[in-house]
């Protein structure tokens, strides 16, 4: 909060004889102090809930080391990957999901059709953050020149809501963690996805 100064004029008794440097020195001491300004807030960032859409939700930042080939920059890569997921869901603009991932990627249909489609018409998503863990990738190419990455995702369930906020669809999530195998290839300014695909559950 910023501090409200008050200040009181003063009067001076000298005589009107009084001496250059003198009058100097008492109209500095009557101005007031300057203030920086206030820096306002960053507005806080929340969750989709019944009552609207997520808010304040972040693009995500590619890292620079995703930019590089190397075994460190391919999982940086699918980390910041699976944060374009849930920025899709969020706030349904998929473009920079579809700017680093093929068309046909397997599992990405609803978050280019219908997810876009829902913010279009006005209504929002509640839910579908997907949960990531146990990157691992032996950075060995395959026959198609691809480097892969797997993972165990977990997903929450999902609310499709309308403009109204009423609830429309609800698709369920994995209360388990199932296997995920991301394929990408190296494009010399950084990682493209071929293919993303869920692969089936622990045994």
């Amino acid at each position: 909060m910023a501090a409200l100064l008050s200040g009181c004029s003063q009067i001076s008794f000298e005589p009107a004889t009084q001496t250059a440097d003198a009058q100097s020195s008492s109209s500095s001491a009557t101005e007031p102090a300057e203030q920086s300004p206030t820096p306002t807030p960053a507005p806080s960032y929340s969750q989709a809930s019944g009552a609207g859409p997520a808010a304040n939700v972040e693009l995500p930042v590619l890292p620079a080391v995703a930019r590089q080939d190397t075994k460190e920059g391919l999982l940086a890569f699918a980390e910041y990957w699976f944060e374009l997921v849930d920025y899709t869901y969020q706030t349904g603009d998929a473009e920079p999901l579809k700017a680093v991932t093929t068309p046909e990627c397997e599992v990405c249909g609803g978050m280019y059709g219908r997810i876009p489609e829902t913010y279009a018409n006005g209504g929002w998503v509640e839910g579908g953050l997907v949960e990531m863990e146990k990157l691992e990738s032996a950075f060995v190419l395959t026959p198609e020149n691809r480097r892969q990455v797997t993972m165990s995702v977990r997903q929450k369930v999902m609310v499709f809501r309308d403009s109204s906020g009423k609830s429309v669809d609800v698709v369920a999530g994995n209360l388990r963690s199932s296997h995920m195998l991301l394929e990408a290839t190296f494009t010399g300014d950084g990682w493209y996805v071929d293919t993303a695909v869920l692969t089936g559950w622990p045994g």
